[in-house]
Protein backbone atom coordinates (compact mmCIF):
# COMPACT_ATOMS: atom_id res chain seq x y z
CA UNK A 1 0.00 0.00 0.00
CA UNK A 2 1.39 3.44 -0.99
CA UNK A 3 1.61 5.90 1.78
CA UNK A 4 1.37 8.80 -0.84
CA UNK A 5 -1.67 10.23 -2.94
CA UNK A 6 -1.01 9.41 -6.96
CA UNK A 7 -2.63 12.47 -7.87
CA UNK A 8 -0.36 14.88 -5.91
CA UNK A 9 2.29 12.88 -4.80
CA UNK A 10 2.13 13.94 -1.66
CA UNK A 11 1.36 12.03 1.63
CA UNK A 12 -2.22 11.19 2.18
CA UNK A 13 -4.53 14.04 3.43
CA UNK A 14 -8.16 12.59 4.14
CA UNK A 15 -7.10 9.01 2.35
CA UNK A 16 -10.68 8.03 0.39
CA UNK A 17 -11.26 5.53 -1.95
CA UNK A 18 -13.56 5.54 -4.72
CA UNK A 19 -14.50 1.27 -5.13
CA UNK A 20 -11.07 0.74 -6.79
CA UNK A 21 -8.12 -0.66 -4.34
CA UNK A 22 -6.47 2.91 -5.31
CA UNK A 23 -6.43 5.78 -2.22
CA UNK A 24 -6.16 9.27 -2.57
CA UNK A 25 -6.72 12.67 -0.80
CA UNK A 26 -10.20 13.34 -1.08
CA UNK A 27 -9.24 16.55 -2.30
CA UNK A 28 -7.43 15.24 -5.30
CA UNK A 29 -10.01 12.68 -5.93
CA UNK A 30 -12.99 15.46 -5.87
CA UNK A 31 -11.31 17.61 -8.35
CA UNK A 32 -10.86 14.52 -10.69
CA UNK A 33 -14.27 13.59 -10.49
CA UNK A 34 -15.30 16.30 -11.34
CA UNK A 35 -14.23 15.47 -14.85
CA UNK A 36 -14.19 12.14 -15.57
CA UNK A 37 -15.91 9.14 -13.44
CA UNK A 38 -13.22 6.29 -12.92
CA UNK A 39 -10.28 5.60 -11.53
CA UNK A 40 -6.98 7.86 -12.58
CA UNK A 41 -4.53 4.90 -12.04
CA UNK A 42 -6.54 2.26 -12.85
CA UNK A 43 -10.01 3.07 -15.01
CA UNK A 44 -12.47 1.52 -12.87
CA UNK A 45 -15.86 3.13 -12.89
CA UNK A 46 -16.47 5.19 -9.98
CA UNK A 47 -18.50 3.21 -7.57
CA UNK A 48 -18.68 5.96 -4.52
CA UNK A 49 -16.31 7.20 -2.09
CA UNK A 50 -15.43 5.69 0.99
CA UNK A 51 -13.26 7.09 3.93
CA UNK A 52 -10.23 5.07 4.62
CA UNK A 53 -8.70 4.90 8.50
CA UNK A 54 -5.43 6.56 8.21
CA UNK A 55 -3.87 3.78 10.16
CA UNK A 56 -4.25 1.98 7.58
CA UNK A 57 -1.92 3.61 5.68
CA UNK A 58 0.51 4.88 8.71
CA UNK A 59 0.48 1.43 10.86
CA UNK A 60 3.82 0.14 10.65
CA UNK A 61 2.51 -3.42 11.00
CA UNK A 62 -0.76 -4.16 9.23
CA UNK A 63 -2.71 -6.12 12.18
CA UNK A 64 -5.79 -8.13 11.16
CA UNK A 65 -7.73 -5.55 13.29
CA UNK A 66 -6.17 -2.78 11.28
CA UNK A 67 -6.76 -4.55 8.16
CA UNK A 68 -10.52 -5.39 8.52
CA UNK A 69 -11.72 -2.35 7.58
CA UNK A 70 -10.27 -2.64 4.07
CA UNK A 71 -11.09 -6.32 3.69
CA UNK A 72 -14.58 -5.60 4.91
CA UNK A 73 -14.58 -2.36 2.37
CA UNK A 74 -13.46 -4.30 -0.54
CA UNK A 75 -16.05 -7.83 -0.17
CA UNK A 76 -18.79 -4.66 0.06
CA UNK A 77 -17.37 -3.28 -3.74
CA UNK A 78 -17.55 -6.59 -4.85
CA UNK A 79 -21.16 -7.06 -3.83
CA UNK A 80 -22.41 -4.04 -4.54
CA UNK A 81 -21.14 -4.64 -8.08
CA UNK A 82 -22.79 -8.11 -8.09
CA UNK A 83 -26.04 -6.57 -7.02
CA UNK A 84 -26.64 -4.33 -9.25
CA UNK A 85 -25.56 -6.60 -11.95
CA UNK A 86 -28.33 -8.68 -10.86
CA UNK A 87 -30.53 -6.41 -10.83
CA UNK A 88 -30.03 -4.66 -14.02
CA UNK A 89 -30.15 -8.20 -15.41
CA UNK A 90 -33.26 -8.75 -17.37
CA UNK A 91 -32.74 -12.81 -18.48
CA UNK A 92 -34.36 -15.54 -18.02
CA UNK A 93 -35.79 -16.65 -14.60
CA UNK A 94 -33.06 -19.89 -14.43
CA UNK A 95 -30.31 -17.50 -15.26
CA UNK A 96 -31.27 -15.03 -12.45
CA UNK A 97 -31.38 -17.93 -10.10
CA UNK A 98 -28.20 -19.01 -11.19
CA UNK A 99 -26.80 -14.80 -10.26
CA UNK A 100 -28.63 -14.68 -7.10
CA UNK A 101 -26.51 -18.55 -6.05
CA UNK A 102 -23.24 -16.69 -7.31
CA UNK A 103 -23.87 -14.06 -4.57
CA UNK A 104 -24.72 -15.82 -1.91
CA UNK A 105 -22.43 -18.09 -2.30
CA UNK A 106 -19.98 -15.43 -2.27
CA UNK A 107 -21.47 -13.56 1.05
CA UNK A 108 -21.49 -17.35 2.30
CA UNK A 109 -17.50 -17.50 1.93
CA UNK A 110 -17.11 -14.49 3.15
CA UNK A 111 -19.64 -14.67 6.24
CA UNK A 112 -16.89 -13.40 8.86
CA UNK A 113 -17.99 -10.08 8.07
CA UNK A 114 -21.34 -10.42 9.92
CA UNK A 115 -19.21 -10.84 13.13
CA UNK A 116 -17.38 -7.58 13.12
CA UNK A 117 -19.07 -4.08 13.95
CA UNK A 118 -18.41 -2.78 9.95
CA UNK A 119 -21.32 -4.52 8.77
CA UNK A 120 -23.41 -1.01 9.09
CA UNK A 121 -20.16 0.51 8.05
CA UNK A 122 -21.36 2.20 4.58
CA UNK A 123 -25.34 2.90 5.52
CA UNK A 124 -25.94 -0.68 3.84
CA UNK A 125 -27.97 -3.00 6.00
CA UNK A 126 -26.63 -6.05 4.80
CA UNK A 127 -28.54 -8.69 7.35
CA UNK A 128 -32.05 -6.76 5.88
CA UNK A 129 -31.44 -7.40 2.43
CA UNK A 130 -29.62 -10.62 2.43
CA UNK A 131 -33.19 -12.15 4.28
CA UNK A 132 -35.04 -10.59 1.71
CA UNK A 133 -33.57 -11.79 -0.80
CA UNK A 134 -33.41 -15.50 0.55
CA UNK A 135 -37.01 -15.24 1.67
CA UNK A 136 -37.83 -14.09 -1.65
CA UNK A 137 -36.21 -16.93 -3.33
CA UNK A 138 -36.57 -19.74 -1.13
CA UNK A 139 -40.04 -19.71 -1.97
CA UNK A 140 -39.30 -19.62 -5.46
CA UNK A 141 -39.99 -22.52 -7.61
CA UNK A 142 -37.27 -22.39 -10.02
CA UNK A 143 -34.69 -21.51 -7.47
CA UNK A 144 -34.37 -24.93 -5.52
CA UNK A 145 -31.25 -24.48 -3.35
CA UNK A 146 -33.49 -21.43 -1.79
CA UNK A 147 -34.18 -23.13 1.23
CA UNK A 148 -30.41 -24.53 1.15
CA UNK A 149 -29.61 -21.62 1.55
CA UNK A 150 -31.90 -20.25 3.94
CA UNK A 151 -30.82 -22.77 6.29
CA UNK A 152 -27.11 -22.22 5.72
CA UNK A 153 -28.02 -18.34 6.57
CA UNK A 154 -30.19 -19.04 9.74
CA UNK A 155 -27.04 -18.09 12.33
CA UNK A 156 -26.33 -14.49 10.16
CA UNK A 157 -29.91 -13.78 9.62
CA UNK A 158 -30.89 -14.27 13.19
Amino acid sequence: MNSSCPICLDTFKNPYSIGCSHIFCKKCINKWLKEKDSCPVCRKEYIGSFPIPIELITSKYKTRKITEYWRSFKIFVELQKMMDDYTNYNGTISNKCKRMDKILKFIYENKWIFKTNKIKLWGYDFRKVLRQKIDEFSINENYKEGKIWKYKFRDILE
